[in-house]
């Protein structure tokens, strides 16, 4: 119980605030997408006299130049879609960065103690000039 909580610390831990709010956009407008997708769907393939969603497709056509259910659950799916890549790059982008840090810091130190004497500015002029 206790890994399982630790990995889904280091899960959220990856993504700062910024990421995490795009993130959770994305997905919202990718479920609002394949809602209207289904809706259009429905619509469009059913015969069903006096449907309650042929009202408002005929009415969301004329008011937005022919974009009825189907075709605006498309657009808002591939909106998030863009979002969700934008966001999951940026965040590995970031986490790749911090990796890299952790890297050269741990190979400071490691430099560092294995040498046994500490630098001073004495010691680094006299190796700078031996190497003229």
């Amino acid at each position: 119980m206790e890994k399982q909580l630790k990995t889904k610390n280091n899960f959220f831990k990856a993504f700062s605030v910024k990421e995490l709010i795009a993130f959770i956009i994305a997905v919202l407008l990718i479920l609002t997408g394949l809602t209207f997708l289904v809706l259009g769907l429905i619509d469009d393939y059913t015969n069903i006299y006096n449907s309650i969603l042929t009202t408002p497709n005929t009415s969301m056509k004329s008011m937005m130049g022919g974009i009825g259910f189907t075709w605006f659950g498309v657009i808002v799916n591939i909106v998030g879609a863009i979002i969700l890549a934008f966001s999951l790059s940026y965040a590995s982008k970031s986490e790749d960065r911090e990796k890299e840090r952790e890297a050269r810091r741990r190979q400071r130190r490691e430099s560092l103690s294995s040498s046994n004497e500490v630098p001073t500015y004495s010691t680094i002029m006299n190796s700078s000039q031996e190497k003229k």
